[in-house]
């Protein structure tokens, strides 16, 4: 992989943002410990919500996360597979800075650089949706442009909110700004403002099932819609917001909105979606004081561990 040869060099000589920027944490991802240098995988926590504008503490998910990925089985849902199988590495958490998000996004943009150029894909655990844009900027900082497949109930596409242009709900109207007119494939969206709509309907590039339609033409016609809509990517980001999940799947998000998706509807379609061409995956806005038995964590992390295990299946084979 190009981009990858291109890294090693340009971080050779640098002083490492992994090291400057990351905190181990005694509790891992499923609980495993992989040799990181066999790794592909690199988790990444980023307990960031600083920009929260209706619930707040989406700085406690990825502990939460990580915590509730201890408890559940290991094997896949849709997808015969084990996350013991992943090559993975937890990485630990971003060194956040509170009140200041353009500063944790460019350290979170660096670490992504470092780590795409040791041959690594970025795993990111939020925190709040603005850390999207970090790790976007670390993506093209490494000459990546990738079509974005967005699962969310809102579009995310203000240019500013409530005066804050770095605010969870600008995190695509930022993107766009970072990459260009790339495409954007939208799956759960159901809130948005008027100006949102309008913008999307004047671009080509972005595309949206909205759960009524979802249950109109079925799961399979979805993926069918959302590979189409990626045919002449050459590569793709999966960025998964947990409030995609009807709030009685996922009471603990940030803002959630009523006429959600279930887990077997959303976990058959990241599985279906995730091919050799990912360079990158997130799962942001779960907010643990506002969650019900722990039912968002749980969700998230068999969420993300599906990812995972489809990932490693497709991804591997590039790589080996």
């Amino acid at each position: 992989m190009d981009y990858i040869a291109r890294g090693l060099v340009a971080m050779s000589s640098k002083t490492s943002f992994k090291d400057l920027y990351l905190v181990r944490r005694t509790l891992s991802f499923a609980g495993l410990e992989m040799e990181r240098a066999k790794s592909i995988f690199s988790i990444i926590g980023v307990p960031l919500d600083s920009s929260a504008s209706h619930r707040t503490g989406q700085r406690l998910g990825p502990l939460y996360v990580r915590e509730a990925s201890l408890y559940i089985e290991s094997s896949g849902f849709t997808i015969e597979g084990f996350i013991e199988d992943v090559l993975f590495y937890d990485e630990g958490d971003l060194a956040v800075v509170h009140g200041d998000v353009q500063e944790t996004l460019d350290r979170l943009s660096k670490v992504v650089a470092e780590l795409l150029g040791e041959g690594k894909y970025p795993i990111v655990i939020g925190g709040e949706h603005t850390v999207t844009v970090g790790v976007l900027r670390g993506l093209k900082t490494m000459g990546l442009r990738p079509c974005i497949v967005i699962f969310d109930a809102h579009f995310d596409l203000r240019y500013d909110y409530l005066g804050v242009r770095y605010s969870h709900a600008c995190t695509f109207r930022r993107s766009l700004e970072i990459l260009g007119d790339i495409t954007l494939a939208y799956i759960g969206v159901r809130a948005y403002d008027k100006d949102e709509i309008l913008l999307v309907r004047s671009k080509g590039s972005i595309s949206y099932i909205t759960p009524r339609v979802l249950e109109t033409i079925g799961i399979s016609n979805v993926i069918a819609s959302i590979r189409k809509a990626l045919s002449n990517c050459d590569h793709i980001y999966v960025s998964i917001d947990m409030d995609v999940y009807d709030p009685s799947y996922a009471p603990g998000v940030g803002n959630p909105e009523p006429g959600g998706l279930s887990p077997r509807e959303v976990l058959p379609m990241i599985t279906a979606i995730i091919d050799e061409r990912l360079v990158g995956l997130d799962i942001v806005e779960v907010t643990p004081q506002y969650d019900i038995n722990g039912a968002s964590s749980i969700l998230a992390a068999k969420t993300l561990q599906e990812a995972l295990i489809v990932a490693n299946l497709k991804v591997k084979a590039t790589t080996t």
